[in-house]
């Protein structure tokens, strides 16, 4: 064996070695391509290669071609790049193009080495159209693209940009619920380790690259569901700032208001005074060098004040005060190059924020009170080290650790922030107008309203502890070109959570009315007395770790051929806070793909893959069985006037774990993709996705007996212990069906003009409705068996049209870029009210309908949906340097454009007594607003 083939099997052992991979994300790119002879398309060897950028830290990037032409340059940080091919005696000929993060730039070159004449030849499409050695769904954009759209100025808002996602800041990706992504920044896994959501936010002028990757992952990646993989921006050779400004003044956004009825528009004539909704944001970018070509700093700040309003609805029809949040968000990132071989970069941000009535800006503003208010106090720091290591141009070294804490601080807005009191007017008489921390939380289940205070204040800190470790290696064997890659990975888990409630208890009132008239207040009259929850204090902690290996291989049997066979192993274990293993998971995820050429000039490429996906490693099931405090839930009794014992619910008994089944949820995926470049910069592409999420998380209620109707509970199988008993497992019923055909198109034919246009036809099909109530869909076949039958049908979250567009065409300094939204809605879920909390909210027909006649009679059944939403924005800017030479821009977006008022939250659950409010909107699209903006760039 000779000494290549010996390095590629020191490689492959390496696989024998203990590691983790749980979501490695990549942040930089490559070039790849072949130098032929111009007349004879002879192969060009030895010639050298030289690569250049201002991305490019420690001066230019060197190789030569093999000796079939080929060259291939790995590691650049996304960004414009110059390639110079030259020969001695021989005019050197030049190339630019873009590289983009994760992906492969194409540059295949015909060279006249007779001519005389030096060439540089611009490659201008940003956008690589065909990604022609990867079976990868998403996309990537630029911090340049994102300026010249009007956006919500998010990482999670470009998200929704990308065909197959759907859902809000936690988005649905193809079938994939919110707590199924993977969010990456700077190669830090920054994903919650109890909600699966994301658990940071970023200054968005400090990033340079969004990748959105949807589907057909390599094995480095273990997601179900997305990935968001960030890379901030580092510094320069040059010095450079980037400070803006963007403000939209509440005179500058429609202050209507709507009517709770779909059918009903603005309505003029309502005097409801409404607070403002507007937003400032100031940022303040610095970068350049502290040693030219050695060490560079990147230092970025943001400020953010912004409010929201919800228009006034029912049950309340009270305009809610606004929910006003307020963030400060920093970022820092060194990068350092102590030699030509290797690279060091070190980021950090801090996050801090608050948020006044945080649950007004959505569907609960209208049925909270402003004593019932919650008020958010949030942030964290997160950092990490990377070491790139460079012996050859044939072998990358890689190595990371990082770490991160998070806490999120929730209570009643009277405790931890201050109360409107103008909101107050309407509400109470005078002796309630203040906050009573004492005072315990009333619900209104006649009208679901709530009343004088929050039901709990929490302490909630995550703090997790990632490294990662890579090698990989690109050569021939045994006369073929490969790529392989391993790569070791671990993470090690904590939450502490704490729980108050204030007064002692909640009640949840009936039968009384709707408004303050229905509450139970006196005991003596029994109006609205129906039950209250005893909550006694408690805290937790709950711990875990990961590992696991993962191997991928990029193999090109021939030039228009590459198969990519990977395996992953993933392996985690978890702890509730009374030390007992909740989960102790392991599975195999392999990964199979394959590229093939069909027009063999990489513009005509079809892929296709099938991947599993194992979720090994997540607090949240250890969160849901740890003991909490015993509940203690009192009814009240209408002849003796008086609270009695019902039943406890929680404590040292309410949980057991399933630990004989080590199957852990995962997902299995099949991805067919068909991608054509039509013209210069500008490529179509059909994508077809199969999917199945299998094993799902959930709490099943095992010690409840049911009477045949599904409404009362006449028994318990553990009379010792007259409860509702979880068991915190992972159910084969428990499952999600999805497929979707995507269109999509895409491309910068020219400098000034770029789009993203995408349609999405899917079905989500399934029970699995939710994951240990972390989606707060109110419902979950497990808890009544009765039910199980109403599960089966279109998912929560099955969206079937999507339609999306965003584009940007600049002329003299000039840019416009619309943007368009189109969603039609997602299956609500008709609930009906039973005797007492206890039992809960029953379905009578199933998930995604409503019955529309009475008796029994199945073919009374229509869909339940929410409306759909059509969304249209556009960015209008200028920028002076065409007339001053200074780059300044002033910045005109405008939102909902067409001032459009679709329903997104629906009244779903049915109240008693009175007429029914089912179907009545309880949120509805943000009006239209108009926000100015002002940059400088130095």
């Amino acid at each position: 064996m000779n000494l290549r083939n010996t390095k590629w099997l020191s490689l492959a052992l390496a696989l024998a070695l203990p590691g983790s991979a749980l979501a490695v994300g990549e942040l930089d790119g490559r070039i790849r391509g072949k130098l032929l002879e111009a007349g004879t398309s002879a192969a060009l060897p030895g010639v050298k290669v030289t690569i250049t950028s201002p991305a490019l830290i420690g001066g230019a990037k060197v190789l030569a071609t093999a000796n079939d032409g080929y060259f291939e340059a790995t590691s650049l940080p996304p960004g414009e790049y110059l390639v110079e091919f030259s020969m001695d005696g021989i005019k050197p000929t030049r190339r630019k193009l873009v590289v983009r993060q994760g992906e492969t730039s194409p540059l295949n070159v015909t060279w006249n080495i007779e001519s005389d004449m030096e060439e540089t030849i611009e490659v201008e499409a940003e956008v690589p159209t065909t990604r022609p050695d990867s079976t990868q769904s998403g996309t990537v954009f630029s911090s340049e693209t994102q300026s010249r759209v009007a956006s919500a100025r998010s990482y999670q808002a470009v998200a929704q940009q990308v065909a197959g996602v759907s859902g809000g800041a936690n988005p649905d990706v193809r079938g994939a619920n919110s707590v199924m992504n993977r969010y990456l920044v700077d190669g830090l896994d920054i994903t919650d380790p109890v909600t699966n959501t994301f658990s940071a936010n970023i200054n968005f002028d400090s990033v340079g690259s969004f990748s959105i990757l949807t589907g057909g992952m390599e094995a480095q990646y273990n997601s179900m569901g997305g990935v968001i993989n960030l890379v901030s921006n580092q510094g320069s050779d040059q010095f450079h700032v980037d400070a803006s400004f963007y403000g939209n003044h509440y005179r500058l956004s429609a202050p209507a208001q709507f009517g709770a009825n779909l059918y009903e528009g603005t309505k003029f004539l309502d005097e409801t005074p409404r607070p403002p909704t507007e937003g400032y944001q100031g940022n303040l970018n610095v970068s350049g060098p502290i040693v030219k070509e050695k060490l560079w700093f990147n230092l970025s700040y943001q400020y953010g004040n912004n409010q929201a309003s919800v228009p006034s609805g029912p049950p309340l029809s009270i305009q809610a005060p606004n929910r006003q949040a307020i963030s400060n968000l920093m970022r820092g990132k060194l990068t350092w190059a102590p030699g030509s071989r290797s690279r060091v970069t070190l980021s950090a941000l801090a996050d801090p924020a608050t948020f006044d009535y945080a649950d007004n800006n959505g569907s609960n503003a209208n049925f909270l009170t402003p004593l019932a208010s919650r008020r958010q106090n949030q942030g964290g720091l997160l950092g990490n080290l990377i070491w790139e290591y460079f012996p050859s141009e044939a072998t990358t070294f890689k190595a990371m650790i990082g770490g991160q804490q998070s806490t999120i601080e929730a209570g009643p807005q009277g405790l931890l922030g201050k109360i409107d009191s103008d909101a107050l007017k309407g509400f109470y008489d005078e002796s309630n107008s203040t906050y009573d921390y004492n005072r315990p939380h009333h619900t209104n289940s006649d009208d679901g309203s709530q009343w004088f205070n929050f039901n709990r204040h929490t302490v909630d800190a995550r703090y997790t502890l990632q490294t990662d470790l890579s090698v990989a290696r690109r050569g021939q064997l045994f006369g073929q070109r490969h790529e392989a890659q391993v790569g070791f990975q671990g993470r090690l888990v904590q939450r502490r959570f704490s729980r108050v409630t204030p007064g002692g208890r909640f009640y949840s009132d009936a039968g009384g009315g709707p408004g303050a008239g229905g509450l139970c207040l006196d005991e003596t009259t029994g109006v609205g007395c129906n039950t209250y929850t005893e909550y006694p204090d408690f805290r937790t902690i709950e711990r875990g770790g990961g590992f696991g290996l993962y191997a991928q291989d990029r193999w090109k049997p021939t030039e228009w051929l590459t198969i990519m066979p990977g395996l992953r192993f993933d392996y985690g274990m978890t702890k509730d806070a009374s030390g007992r293993i909740v989960a102790q998971l392991a599975g195999l995820g392999p990964r199979l793909g394959a590229v093939l050429d069909l027009t063999r000039d990489q513009k005509t490429i079809f892929s296709a893959f099938y991947g599993r996906s194992n979720e090994t490693l997540s607090l949240l099931a250890a969160a849901n069985s740890s003991p909490g405090a015993t509940q203690s839930i009192y009814l009240y009794n209408k002849t003796t006037k008086q609270f009695e014992f019902l039943q406890s619910a929680g404590g040292p008994g309410g949980t057991v774990v399933d630990r004989k089944d080590h199957t852990p949820p995962h997902s299995d995926e099949i991805l067919l993709s068909l991608r054509r470049q039509v013209n210069k910069g500008v490529g179509l592409g059909v994508e077809y996705t199969y999917k199945q999420i299998s094993n799902m998380w959930e709490n099943v209620e095992i010690n409840q007996l049911w009477d045949p109707s599904g409404t009362r509970i006449v028994g318990y199988r553990d009379n010792e212990y007259q409860g509702a008993i979880y068991n915190v497992s992972r159910p084969d019923s428990n499952w999600v069906k999805y497929q979707s055909v995507d269109l999509i198109a895409s491309g910068r034919p020219t400098k000034d003009l770029e789009f993203y246009a995408a349609y999405t036809l899917s079905f989500r099909y399934g029970p699995g409705v939710d994951t240990l109530g972390q989606l707060g869909t109110g419902i979950g076949q497990f808890y009544n068996p009765r039910q199980a039958q109403f599960y089966t049908g279109y998912a929560l979250g099955d969206t079937r049209h999507q339609l999306k567009f965003q584009g940007s065409y600049t002329w003299k300094g000039l840019t416009f870029g619309p943007g368009l939204s189109y969603a039609t809605g997602t299956p609500q879920a008709r609930r009906y009210l039973t005797a007492n909390n206890v039992t809960g909210n029953i379905l009578r027909s199933p998930v995604g309908t409503t019955p529309t006649g009475a008796g029994n009679d199945p073919t009374q059944i229509a869909e339940f949906r929410l409306p759909d939403v059509l969304t249209v924005n556009a960015r209008l800017s200028y920028d002076f340097a065409e007339l001053t030479g200074q780059k300044i821009t002033l910045i005109a977006d405008g939102f909902n454009l067409f001032n459009m008022a679709a329903a997104t939250a629906l009244r779903t659950t049915e109240n008693t007594p009175g007429p029914s409010l089912v179907g009545q909107a309880t949120a509805r699209q943000q009006p239209l607003r108009v926000q100015l903006g002002l940059r400088y760039q130095y």
